[in-house]
């Protein structure tokens, strides 16, 4: 007898089964590499985003003082800037007059750690701070005490038994919303620095001590913390007394996702915590 052979009909649903099964492999094959491909695109953006708040974390963490100021960029919900230190711990000031201060220093390199040009921050033990910059060279003055020439013609701090010079460098961070990007800069550069793209939404927050009598608590952009669009490092209102302690971040960044754009939010902070000795109040910028 024989085999019996397979009829049409049958090689057809064998057929259209196979169609079938390999259908769906496929189907699932393709929302597996859409779904690694979605998982990357969010993983890159995470990366991306801690990257940056990291950096600019970093950055304020050494903060000269804890001083926000407001150059390059003035310091607002989308812009920060601060005196950075940049190198030392710092040069103890026996005397102020007129645009010159006096320093207390043992070193024999002195001329070389402060050469003209340099970017001071200058602050007293009553909260009086200024940014200013040399014109001259340390002059000997004295046993181991330094004269320096400044910018300032007036120097709006006093000679307490804790008034203290640092060498910075004042940087800032802003948010180019028009070209969804965050910029650096440091005073003196020709241009600022990209330092990401596609970001979608970029927010400072700032978080004061408020103290009044012997209560204390802690508000975010109180009323009255900005003067011409400028961040206070210090103020007082209504009878509080109200201290610059954290800045919070938010950043959004924008990626691809099968065919549309998502938007994912970081946020970060940074503790403004001022030196045991020095609390900045005033703080004034004199051609720096």
């Amino acid at each position: 007898m024989r085999p019996r052979g397979f009829t049409v009909l049958e090689l057809l649903l064998a057929l259209l089964v196979l169609v079938i099964v390999m259908t769906l492999a496929f189907n699932t094959s393709i929302q597996g590499l859409q779904l690694n491909q979605s998982n990357e695109a969010v993983s890159s953006a995470q990366n991306k985003a801690r990257r940056v708040l990291e950096v600019l974390s970093q950055d304020l963490r050494t903060a000269a003082f804890a001083i926000v100021t407001h150059t390059p960029f003035n310091s607002n919900a989308t812009s920060i800037s601060f005196a950075q230190v940049a190198g030392g711990a710092g040069y103890a000031v026996s005397a102020v007059a007129g645009n010159s201060l006096a320093i207390v220093s043992n070193s024999p390199t002195i001329a070389t750690e402060i050469p003209v040009g340099s970017r001071l921050v200058v602050i007293d033990g009553n909260g009086n701070a200024v940014l200013t910059r040399t014109t001259g060279l340390p002059t000997l003055s004295g046993i181991n005490t330094y004269t320096i020439p400044t910018t300032c013609s007036n120097l709006p701090v006093t000679a307490t038994s804790q008034t203290l010079a640092s060498v910075v460098s004042l940087l800032g961070y802003s948010y180019d919303a028009t070209n969804r990007k965050l910029v650096y800069q440091a005073l003196g550069d020709a241009t600022t620095t990209d330092v990401a793209y596609d970001v979608s939404n970029f927010r400072i927050d700032y978080v004061y001590q408020r103290r009044n009598g012997s209560s204390v608590s802690e508000e975010r952009n109180p009323s009255g913390y900005l003067v011409s669009g400028r961040a206070q490092p210090y103020f007082t209102s209504s009878g509080s007394e109200y201290t610059l302690r954290r800045l919070q971040f938010t950043l959004g960044v924008q990626l691809p996702l099968r065919g549309r754009n998502v938007e994912r939010t970081y946020t970060g902070q940074v503790d403004m915590i001022n030196n045991l000795y020095y609390q900045a109040k005033v703080v004034s910028i004199c051609n720096p």
